[in-house]
């Protein structure tokens, strides 16, 4: 399948990465987004997948879960796709902040984040606490990338 880099904004706050810090989150156990070769639907019964074709022939869909997803997001996905970019959500957006102050924090466990080159990685759950990135927060920890 296509690697696709990332879109330029949030694709539900319309914020860009440098202005929200933070990764981009493409996919959790809650909320995402994906690319497949099959139509899905189904999960959860009240926020379930819903699949939305890419191509005429119906072989690629984007396939979004949770509960981020509006008429206006979905469309703002299908376009980056269309655009030759990959849609992506921030960790506001997907509720991987400090308890504190709302800013992301280190790491977003739990989420499959996607970098500059389109690769994508996932931040597993451990049990430890990443701290925020934010310096004025008592729950600030530096962190090497």
């Amino acid at each position: 399948m296509k690697k696709y880099l990332p879109a330029s904004k949030c694709v539900v706050c319309e914020k860009t990465i440098e202005a929200i810090g933070g990764r981009r989150i493409v996919a959790q156990q809650l909320r995402g987004l994906r690319l497949s070769e099959k139509y899905e639907g189904g999960g959860n019964p009240n926020l379930p997948r819903r699949s939305f074709p890419l191509d005429k022939e119906k072989s690629l869909f984007m396939v979004v879960w949770g509960d981020i997803w509006t008429d206006e997001s979905i469309n703002r996905a299908l376009k980056e796709f269309h655009n030759d970019r990959h849609p992506w959500f921030c960790q506001i957006c997907g509720k991987r902040t400090c308890s504190e102050c709302k800013y992301p924090i280190n790491m977003p466990v739990g989420s499959d984040c996607i970098d500059e080159n389109g690769c994508t990685s996932h931040c597993p759950i451990l049990g430890f606490d990443p701290g925020c990135i934010n310096s004025q927060c008592r729950k600030y920890k530096q962190w090497e990338k």
